[in-house]
């Protein structure tokens, strides 16, 4: 029997963890002020990561990851997420309509992602190959809980940003921080701040988050201690919003040699940008969304990988409602329990 999507669950979870908490600040009320050219840099990376800035409500996001090294095999990676948000209130799951992209080869043929990530009040939605997939209640109701949960942890917190729950505080992980004055970034007056990255720390970090989400015991020691060692170039710059000192975008660098490709050097880039802060953004649901069982099917690996349940041949065709009169389908939409969601995977292919 498969099990419910756990992993597919903390996949999302984390791409929403982000949005809004993560975005400039927290609701405590000891928000930030103005930020300058004359302000110290340490200061600046208190406001825009350490929490004590305004709060990001709504806005667009842009996240970047691109990976380029200079071995012979041409090995290349990349991806990308973007598209608005919108806070629905204290302890609610923001709505979203991301664009998703991603692609990576190595001197054969390359793999290409081209597909999105909606979230709305009513549900969450997968888009892929022009059509649109639904999320099951279950698992819906599930990523709810666990958002509701981290938003309560978080307001325990006395200070910081959206990651203090896990006793991280992002403004540490630059060092040699220097204030480069005031620029524009897309029409709007910003603070650059940069510095030398705090490899240790950040690893450090990641290794907090691991352990506080249960997930420990999939970090290799040794291996985070060899990706430290071969870190040679690592730096950060961040950009806050001139009025109120909130995270505006957010630049790591970073130049890896790689032992097991003959010294080659690999270059890594992210970028997190968040483009007209505090504007309204309307997002809706995708209309006549079918069930996500549907594209697992077509994907029985990635089934596997995220110990989703996905149907074992093509699924039915789907009439009338999601999900048609299909067994499996009927079953999930009647468990009210993730017991029950389970008992439901002996019933794929019934039908």
């Amino acid at each position: 029997m498969r099990t419910r999507p756990r992993i597919l669950t903390l996949l999302i979870g984390g791409v929403l963890a982000v949005v809004p908490a993560g975005c400039g600040g927290d609701d405590s009320g000891d928000e930030g002020g103005p930020v300058s050219a004359d302000t110290d840099a340490q200061a600046v990376l208190d406001t825009a990561l350490g929490g004590e800035g305004e709060p990001t409500d709504s806005g667009v996001l842009d996240l970047a990851f691109d990976l380029q090294s200079d071995r012979a095999d041409g090995v290349s990676a990349n991806a990308a997420i973007s598209g608005p948000f919108q806070s629905n209130g204290d302890g609610a799951l923001p709505s979203v309509d991301f664009d998703v992209q991603a692609s990576a080869g190595a001197g054969g043929p390359e793999f290409a992602f081209d597909g999105g990530l909606t979230l709305t009040p009513d549900g969450l939605f997968v888009g892929y190959g022009g059509s649109e997939y639904a999320i099951d209640e279950a698992t819906f109701a599930l990523i709810e809980e666990s958002y509701a949960q981290s938003v309560e942890l978080q307001a325990e917190q006395e200070e910081g940003g959206s990651l203090s729950q896990f006793g991280i505080d992002p403004s540490t992980w630059l060092g040699e921080v220097t204030n480069e004055g005031e620029e524009d970034l897309e029409g709007s007056p910003v603070v650059h701040i940069s510095g030398v990255a705090d490899v240790p720390q950040i690893l450090g970090d990641l290794g907090s988050v691991a352990a506080q989400s249960g997930q420990s015991d999939q970090l290799d020691p040794a291996a985070l201690q060899q990706l430290q060692d071969s870190v040679q170039d690592a730096s950060i710059d961040v950009f806050a919003n001139a009025d109120d000192g909130s995270l505006r975008q957010l630049d790591l660098a970073l130049g890896v040699i790689n032992p097991t490709a003959g010294g080659s050097t690999d270059s890594v880039t992210i970028s997190i940008g968040i483009a007209d802060p505090n504007t309204e953004q309307e997002i809706s649901a995708p209309a006549d969304a079918a069930p996500i069982a549907e594209l697992l099917g077509r994907f029985p690996d990635l089934a596997d990988s995220l110990d989703a349940p996905a149907p074992e041949a093509s699924p039915p065709a789907v009439s009338g409602g999601v999900g048609g009169n299909d067994p499996y389908f009927e079953c999930v939409a009647a468990a009210k329990t993730p017991a029950e969601v389970d008992g439901c995977a002996d019933l794929i292919g019934s039908g």
